[in-house]
């Protein structure tokens, strides 16, 4: 067999065996309410914060899947939410997003938006595309939504956002994420691979700033993952970026201090001459702790200083066939009735076992030691268990339906996924140390 086709075939069977990831790396909901800090008189020169605490469910509230597809319901938000300029507050928005478990790469590519969600990240709140819906509409930034020339949103608003994940809400409450998810990969050494901090709509995981030097060697060193993205060199805005000419009913304004280069995202373009370890669309193939066969993903970009880096999170384009409903406003999707299923329900009555998923944990809570049972288990399994940040801290293989399990060194008041494959099945539950 040709040995580039046999690569071929041997990382596609890894990739459908860690597909499950998409599954184990959400944020759940453990009865935690979400909260945040309001700028109460709207000045972003003068802020006074109070803090509050919303009467809707944080994180991630429901996972649902089958073979072809993951939906996640959240309000998009979370807990803690940080210190954002702006006037306004977040409020719960009942969101559902569906994502392909086998994603694929179209010849013809999709634009991410400009406006709303290009993603979610891991605590369920969504992620925004490139621009704060204002556009040149031949005498100012006036217009309002997409146009030729579009104004590129940290350079716009930036200074508003909070520190925690780059986020803050819209006039309607929609709290979002422009760039920098810092809570979310902050916990996890610069010196190591970051984890994942959130999916894009076409399936491909996002993961945080730094990955392996050499993409498809895990044994390589770590380094920041640097966007191939820089500022055009023009003086006038008459063509878009690689040569695209324009009417001069299209152009727009020239460059100066009024708008200056990085006002809009059209001013920016994708370079290889530029180095970058990312291609066009803000990712790259390459093996991760989650994929060791290896995997499309995405990368949060920043600076070597820490500022948010243009693209942020996704470039211009998708590199997968995004799912329309996620991006088309106003759609509306719906998980289909039998679908599988585990939610944020806990069950905090130690005598009691908790059950999802045919999957039996007890006590739960607990100082690190459960018990587990699987009623229609048969044959050998094998027990993995996740963090919320989607690493694994420990498997074994066991034979028969009832085990214990230990992750006492684990620490306290944590959440775990634990994961149980039997005989092509896989069962899923909710682990919580006290």
């Amino acid at each position: 067999m040709n040995r580039y086709l046999f690569l071929m075939i041997f990382l596609l069977a890894q990739n459908s065996v860690f597909s499950q990831s998409i599954l184990s790396s959400w944020i759940m909901n453990a009865g935690e309410y979400a909260s945040y800090w309001q700028n109460t008189n709207g000045s972003p020169t003068n802020p006074t914060f109070v803090f509050y605490t919303s009467t809707s469910l944080a994180n991630v509230t429901q996972v649902c899947y089958n073979s072809s597809y993951v939906w996640t319901k959240s309000e998009g938000m979370t807990t803690n939410m940080g210190q954002f300029l702006n006037p306004g507050a977040p409020s719960a928005q009942g969101y559902t997003y569906r994502f392909p478990r086998n994603p694929t790469v179209p010849t013809t590519k999709t634009i991410s938006p400009k406006v709303g969600s290009s993603g979610l990240l891991t605590n369920g709140v969504p992620v925004y595309g490139l621009s704060n819906a204002r556009y040149y509409n031949g005498s100012g930034n006036n217009g309002m939504g997409v146009g030729t020339w579009n104004a590129e949103v940290y350079l716009a608003e930036g200074f508003v956002l909070d520190a925690t994940l780059g986020a803050h809400p819209q006039q309607q409450g929609a709290y979002h994420s422009h760039a920098k998810p810092y809570r979310l990969y902050s916990t996890t050494s610069s010196s190591v691979h970051s984890p994942i901090i959130g999916w894009a709509f076409d399936g491909y995981p996002i993961y945080g700033p730094y990955g392996y030097s050499t993409p498809l060697n895990a044994s390589s060193a770590i380094t920041r993952m640097k966007t191939g993205y820089s500022l055009r060199n023009i003086t006038t805005r008459t063509s878009l970026p690689y040569g695209v000419s324009l009417t001069s009913a299209n152009y727009g304004p020239a460059v100066s201090t009024t708008y200056p280069l990085g006002t809009y995202i059209e001013d920016y373009e994708w370079l290889a001459a530029n180095g970058g370890d990312l291609d066009k669309y803000n990712g790259r193939y390459c093996v991760t702790p989650e994929f060791p066969g290896g995997t499309y993903a995405y990368f949060v970009t920043i600076n070597a200083s820490g500022t948010p880096q243009f693209p942020y999170y996704i470039g211009i384009k998708y590199y997968g066939a995004p799912e329309t409903d996620d991006i088309t406003m106003g759609a509306t999707i719906t998980v289909p009735t039998g679908t599988s299923c585990f939610t944020s329900a806990l069950n905090t009555n130690e005598s009691e076992p908790l059950k999802t998923e045919n999957v039996y944990t007890y006590p739960n809570p607990s100082n690190g030691i459960f018990n587990l049972k699987l009623p229609e288990i048969t044959g050998k399994s094998e027990i993995e268990v996740y963090s919320v940040t989607g690493q694994k801290i420990f498997s074994k293989s066991v034979t028969g339906n009832e085990t214990q399990i230990d992750i006492s060194d684990k620490g306290k008041n944590g959440i775990f996924i634990l994961k149980v494959l039997n005989n092509g099945k896989q069962y899923t539950a909710k682990l919580m140390l006290k």
